[in-house]
């Protein structure tokens, strides 16, 4: 009589507590889905969705950050196999309610610097852009074009063609042909001055 009426006050509390285990089992399976790492494995730009595969499971098409998204706005699609943060928003299985924070290194994909002061973005097709705020200096590459940029000049290189800008001149030089202008006026170097198609130089 005892047990039974031990099971009776019991049986209620015993009750509860399954259904805190099963809430418990089912918040830990959440929070465990909530953030995890994936790869980049399509990507759909028109829609600006990809889809991404973390584990076994792949997402349905989903979408992802962009460094803004508002009054200044700033688009990257990201690559295939490049490596993702994926935040699983509403702790689902079926990661629609997800999306996917790329921008994490990986091996396909390693950091283009390691120094504290350089922010570098280096293009697929080659081009890069560089600025060091220790040393205050800006570089942009594409192919044979290259420009620098300091606090104290600007030279632009094309080929064989070179321009620097200071604070008090201007200076442009192709091969032995040069033009300077500065303060004591316009300096120019070269075989041939042609002026409307009269040579004036001493050549």
């Amino acid at each position: 009589m005892f047990d039974a009426l031990l099971r009776m006050q019991l049986g209620p509390i015993i009750e509860r507590l399954a259904q805190m285990e099963a809430q418990l089992e089912d918040l830990y399976r959440r929070a465990d889905s909530f953030c995890r790492i994936g790869v980049c494995e399509e990507v759909d730009a028109a829609s600006h969705t990809c889809k991404v595969r973390h584990g076994d499971l792949l997402t349905p098409a989903i979408h992802f950050f962009n460094p803004s998204a508002g009054a200044q706005t700033e688009t990257r699609i990201p690559s295939v196999g490049e490596q993702c943060l994926l935040l699983n928003y509403a702790g689902g299985e079926g990661g629609t309610q997800s999306v996917a924070l790329f921008g994490l290194n990986s091996s396909q994909f390693p950091p283009v610097s390691r120094v504290a002061t350089l922010t570098r973005r280096l293009y697929q097709d080659g081009t890069q852009s560089d600025y060091d705020d220790a040393t205050h200096l800006f570089n942009w590459r594409n192919g044979p074009t290259t420009v620098t940029g300091s606090r104290e000049q600007v030279v632009a290189q094309v080929g064989a063609a070179s321009l620097v800008l200071t604070a008090d001149s201007i200076a442009l030089q192709l091969g032995a042909t040069g033009l300077r202008l500065d303060a004591g006026g316009v300096h120019l170097s070269g075989p041939v001055v042609d002026h409307q198609g009269r040579v004036i130089s001493s050549a």
